[in-house]
Formats: C-alpha cells, structure tokens, sequence
C-alpha cells in the first residue's frame, strides 16, 4: 500500500479519504483468452450493491511497477 501511495497522488488521496484498497482487476477485455479473471465493472457493481462507495485507481504490482491491463479498485463504507 505505501509502494503505490508513494507512486501515485491519486492513491494517496484515496488512502486520506478512508478508502481501503480491495483488490487489482483487469480493465474491459485485458483479460487473457481462456482465463477466469475478475473484470474491474463487475467488481465495483458488487461493492456498490453491498452499500459501499468505489473508486478505481492505476494498478502495481508488489515493485510498484505500472500494471497498463489492470486498475485497482477500492472501497469505502457509504455514510449512515
């Protein structure tokens, strides 16, 4: 989490927000052929039918390298 924070200001602004990161997923059609993968719409319409608000940022891998197929989607409990 500091790797891409440290990266990306977009991240670390979700990270001040309260936002907690969920998982990477792959953009529309990134997917490789014949892989079962998360699709990062899907993801973020489960989250959102749970009560949470979404956001989507650049992915990284573990380095903090760019991942160009993925974005990382992340989570924040809905006000009450």
């Amino acid at each position: 989490m500091n790797v891409m924070a440290a990266k990306d200001p977009a991240v670390q602004n979700l990270v001040t927000q309260g936002y907690e990161f969920v998982t990477n997923a792959f953009r529309r059609g990134a997917a490789p052929k014949g892989v079962r993968a998360k699709e990062a719409e899907a993801v973020k319409a489960r989250l959102q039918r749970e009560g949470y608000r979404t956001a989507v940022a650049s992915a990284y891998d573990e380095a903090g390298n760019p991942l160009s197929t993925m974005v990382s989607i992340w989570r924040k409990q809905e006000a009450e």
